[in-house]
């Protein structure tokens, strides 16, 4: 789950500020032969999309979060304008994993890190996947 905070003005109150808690509800990834779509909707009622080109990501890096009772496995892909961070609880989890392998070129791939660093060990284990050469 990802949370975020909004700074709100409060009615009535100029230059006062409230918070409160936006989380993830819902994000749903899709791949195809050229792009990478991930969809999100929050508590707020409100939605997100990012796109990225496979041609323009220049960054992969897999990481371990521990999130409340086991550890969740997720990638940061970075392209020029967005950094989007994914976990295997969203919904196209599976293919994303499928088409990281296929449209870049790994090493290690996902699921070579995901068997070396198993799911016990105290350490996020961040590791760059891809790095484009410029």
């Amino acid at each position: 789950m990802i949370c975020c905070t909004r700074m709100e003005n409060s009615a009535g109150q100029p230059g006062s500020s409230t918070q409160r808690k936006v989380a993830l509800r819902r994000a749903v990834i899709r791949t195809d032969s050229a792009l990478l779509q991930r969809t999100a909707q929050f508590t707020d009622g409100s939605t997100g999309a990012v796109e990225m080109k496979w041609s323009e990501i220049k960054r992969v890096a897999a990481f371990r979060r521990d999130v409340l009772t086991r550890p969740v496995f997720c990638v940061a892909i970075t392209d020029p304008a967005n950094v989007v961070v994914l976990d295997e609880s969203m919904q196209g989890w599976k293919p994303l994993i499928k088409a990281l392998s296929k449209r870049l070129s790994q090493s290690p791939s996902f699921s070579e890190w995901r068997e070396k660093i198993g799911r016990g060990s105290a350490d996020s284990h961040w590791t760059i996947l891809f790095s484009a050469h410029n």
